[in-house]
């Protein structure tokens, strides 16, 4: 983090000097192990090892935010009587097909009162990136409530599953596969617990270290189930945080510019999806489980959001102005529509995929095969000049010198209400040059008081010796007169101000 996300380090720095610890684990000894309190250097790969320690060191010792946990996690939850776990079956989970080598998860679903229902594990695999939306299919079991043991004692209960699963992973378990002393994991652990709860909050930081790994998904996954059992999700200071190398890495999902999401992750419109109705037959079901059963409330005050006081129930909400979309318009479909000759001109904003993006030479043979391309960046990158006559490519000013929104890496929408300042005008004898961080002085050439670089480097470029403000002592509009680099004396007033 110190070396990729220098800017967001500082605060973890500036924490850290109010008090905060700070533990970098990592295989690595890096910059940023050398300004944590703690490294903890484990072996590449064997993060879930150390992640389960650290839940069942957790759950052992009923270290958990009990009142967070029961009201706003799924462990209460009753699962369905015929799942059965890897203590049961050998370290297979029920449901397991030696024949075809794969899972049918019907037995791991709540206990409903209800069983059936569209959608679910083969809706998965079947669908298309553009079809389902961030959401995914609708869950399959049964509507209604679930039934649920606020004890947390039922053994078929969430908690009681997770308690059984993880207790294999002891200190003495962490250390033989991470080759972290039990007693540093021991450390690591009760640092994490005692700064969680109800009056304080852990964040969670990684980054592509575990999105790029191929157990990336249950490394993420084991992580939040530590900051749920501690209470560590939707809280200040909480979080499982995901940097991000660039904005619109993660800014595109969430703003969204991504083709096949609307804001707040809800599907787009696909061809076909003639009224209000139709659209929400397909993302949401009386099924499903958790928030995306209230997608309907969601779209409709998305809609209002967009059409404001025109979006009634008689005319469907301006359902019918938004777009549709009907197909896969993903970066590797139309690579591949490319190099087919179904696409025929590109514009490249923010993306470099003749380099940045998976099977490199794909993407350059996609793109020699266009009519055009027009490539929008800071400089000429490899996108722009990996053949002989390469497509226009026209240098821009960074996005964040521009007036708009964009996203960070902790998705805060950020807002400029005006581009960054150009230079301010030259002086009398600046020749063109930029401002100088140099003190006040007297300029060669005509002796005003300036802080500007000449342009013949003998010279100073002359600073105004007044200027129209708002007055530091009286508040009054009024003229300064400048005495020094940061001493202004109002014409209203005797008194200087700094």
């Amino acid at each position: 983090m110190a070396e990729a996300h220098p800017v967001g380090f500082q605060w973890v720095i500036e924490a850290k000097a109010r008090g905060t610890e700070v533990i970098h684990i990592d295989p690595r000894f890096t910059r940023t192990s050398a300004l944590a309190d703690r490294h903890v250097a484990l072996r590449a790969g064997s993060d879930i090892a150390f992640l389960g320690g650290v839940i069942n060191y957790i759950l052992s010792n009923g270290l958990d935010f009990r009142e967070y946990v029961t009201a706003y996690t799924n462990a209460s939850f009753l699962v369905d009587e015929n799942y059965r776990d890897t203590e049961d079956l050998d370290g297979l989970f029920s449901g397991y097909d030696p024949d075809t080598a794969s899972y049918d998860p019907a037995t791991w679903h709540y206990e409903s009162t209800h069983h059936g229902g569209r959608g679910g594990a083969d809706d998965k695999q079947r669908a298309a990136p553009d079809q389902l939306g961030s959401g995914g299919p609708a869950v399959e079991g049964g509507a209604g409530p679930i039934p649920a043991d606020p004890t947390l004692q039922h053994p078929r209960c969430v908690y009681q599953i997770l308690k059984r699963h993880y207790a294999r992973y002891t200190p003495e378990m962490v250390e033989r596969v991470c080759g972290v002393p039990a007693d540093t994991f021991l450390q690591v652990a009760r640092a994490w617990t005692e700064n969680s709860g109800r009056e304080r909050t852990t964040a969670l930081v990684y980054s592509v270290g575990w999105t790029q790994h191929t157990m990336g998904a249950q490394f993420i996954r084991a992580g939040s189930i530590i900051q749920l059992l501690l209470g560590n999700i939707g809280r200040p200071g909480g979080g499982v945080f995901a940097l991000r190398g660039h904005a619109s890495i993660q800014g595109s999902t969430d703003v969204p510019t991504l083709f096949n999401l609307l804001p707040g992750y809800l599907a787009m419109p696909h061809a076909g999806q003639a009224t209000l109705a139709d659209y929400l037959d397909r993302i949401k079901s009386q099924n499903q489980k958790g928030f995306w059963h209230n997608a309907d409330a969601y779209m409709v005050s998305l809609l209002k959001e967009y059409w404001g006081e025109h979006a009634t129930a008689d005319n469907d909400y301006c359902f019918d102005y938004l777009p549709r979309i009907n197909g896969d318009h993903g970066t590797y479909r139309t690579v591949m529509d490319m190099v087919d000759g179904t696409v025929f001109g590109y514009f490249l904003l923010g993306q470099n995929p003749a380099v940045g993006s998976a099977h490199g030479r794909l993407q350059r043979l996609g793109m020699a095969n266009l009519d055009w391309l027009v490539v929008r960046d800071l400089v000429m990158i490899e996108s722009a000049t990996f053949w002989k006559d390469a497509p226009r490519s026209r240098p821009v000013r960074s996005p964040r010198r521009l007036a708009g929104r964009r996203c960070s890496s902790s998705r805060r929408p950020h807002m400029w209400r005006r581009p960054a300042r150009s230079p301010r005008p030259n002086g009398c004898c600046s020749g063109g040059r930029r401002p100088s961080t140099r003190p006040v002085t007297p300029a060669r050439s005509c002796g005003s008081s300036t802080t500007w670089a000449g342009g013949c480097g003998t010279s100073w470029a002359a600073r105004p010796t007044s200027a129209t403000g708002r007055c530091w002592t009286c508040s009054g509009t009024t003229r300064w007169r400048v005495t020094s680099l940061r001493v202004r004396t109002c014409c209203a007033a005797s008194t200087a101000s700094t």
